[in-house]
Formats: C-alpha cells, structure tokens, sequence
C-alpha cells in the first residue's frame, strides 16, 4: 500500500518537470514574433544598398530565427525575440541588401525605410 502514495508523487514531480520544461523552452528557445516597437532601426542607402543595423530595445533580449520575404517591392523581415541564453545570445542583426526592385522594407509588420521618403 506505501507504493501508491510514492507513485502519486512520482506523477505529480513528472509533471511539474514538464510543465516547468515546457515554459523554459517557450522562454528561451521558441520566444515570440517580434514587431516594430520592440527594436530599433537604423538604415543608411549607400547608393543601391542599404545598411540595416537592428537592435532590441529591451535588454536580456535575443533575436533569432530571421525570415526574408519578398512580395512585389516590399522586403519582409521576420524575426523572433528570445531571452538571453547560451543558445542564443545576439541582440543585434546586420545586413546589407540590395534595393534593385525594392520600393518598401518592412520589419515585424512596421515599414522601416521606404523609398519614397
């Protein structure tokens, strides 16, 4: 009879493992989408190319996961915003992209440099 007192608890601390496992990779591996209030954005053209430089605005944040997607002459970036960890610990992205085609560049559903500025 001692056996099944044991075995509840044995369920209990497996699921609590779980759950707690569950809310650590939410935190730290899978994160959120990001939109445009939660970075800052600075871009400068040097003749066809521009300069992106993108950084969290809160600290302990990691971004992650970037997606480029070109519809018509809109850039799309996609991104993810994680905490801080071993795995991810970068808070900043770079990139230069070429603007042949290019009208409008957006990032996390926020236009970050149109052409027709």
């Amino acid at each position: 009879m001692k056996s099944k007192p044991l075995n509840i608890m044995l369920l209990l601390l497996g699921a609590a493992l779980l759950v707690t496992l569950g809310i650590l990779t939410k935190l730290f591996v899978i994160g959120e989408p990001v939109d445009g209030a939660q970075l800052h954005c600075d871009a400068s053209v040097n003749g066809s190319t521009l300069e992106l430089r993108v950084d969290t605005v809160e600290s302990a944040m990691a971004l992650r996961g970037w997606n480029l997607k070109q519809d018509g002459n809109t850039l799309q970036f996609r991104a993810r915003k994680v905490l801080v960890s071993p795995l991810f610990s970068d808070g900043s992205y770079q990139a230069s992209i070429d603007l042949e085609g290019i009208k409008t560049i957006s990032l996390g559903g926020s236009v970050i440099w149109s052409a027709e500025k």
